[in-house]
């Protein structure tokens, strides 16, 4: 069974068109649905609209800086990757950078092949995050019992039990320390209570 592959989003930020064609043109075979925005206000704009997994973006533009514009998508999403490029590179500005969230800090003007190998090894990282989200929601599945979910042996001997006694239509009585979800009663549970 073959699942439909939607592209990565990449958004790239910068007022400078060259820097945004370069990027169009060193990611284009990457299998990226690629977006740019020269503006950072039409930049935020776009983030919010497309939701983008990986965003580019200039630190130095008019009006609002790249700085500026990674507390913002990361306050919106914390779970996008933000690589910042700045052609004024300093220690203080990098650290300052990646304390607040940003992926990585790429120099200007971009080494092209650098900048593949960044945006190649975030691909293959957020390939492994949704392989590893879609094997924890089987895992839920697998694990669920009627609404209930649990994964430890206790919880699944209590499954195991409701199981035996269930298609004997008994009342069951369950015991255990206060928040621990006794009171919970599965919608099948019921519904065979209430055919006894």
């Amino acid at each position: 069974m073959s699942e439909s592959h939607t592209p990565v989003r990449l958004l790239a930020i910068d007022d400078d068109a060259a820097t945004l064609r370069l990027i169009q043109d060193a990611l284009t075979d990457t299998g990226l649905e690629i977006h740019t925005a020269s503006d950072p206000q039409e930049g935020l704009e776009a983030f919010k609209s497309i939701r983008p997994r990986i965003v580019l973006v200039d630190l130095m533009m008019p009006t609002m800086t790249g700085m500026d514009l990674l507390e913002r998508m990361l306050s919106k999403d914390p779970g996008v990757e933000v690589i910042l490029m700045t052609g004024h590179y300093s220690t203080d500005s990098a650290v300052e950078a990646i304390q607040k969230g940003a992926r990585d800090y790429l120099d200007k003007p971009l080494n092209l092949q650098k900048l593949r190998a960044r945006i190649s090894s975030l691909l293959a990282e957020l390939k492994e995050k949704e392989e590893a989200f879609r094997l924890e929601r089987q895992l839920m599945d697998v694990f669920q019992f009627e609404g209930m979910i649990g994964r430890g042996p206790l919880m699944l001997d209590v499954f195991a039990k409701i199981r035996r006694v269930a298609p004997h239509f008994q009342t069951v009585l369950i015991t255990g320390p206060t928040g621990t979800g006794k009171e919970f009663r599965p919608a099948r549970c019921l519904q065979l209570r209430r055919r006894g």
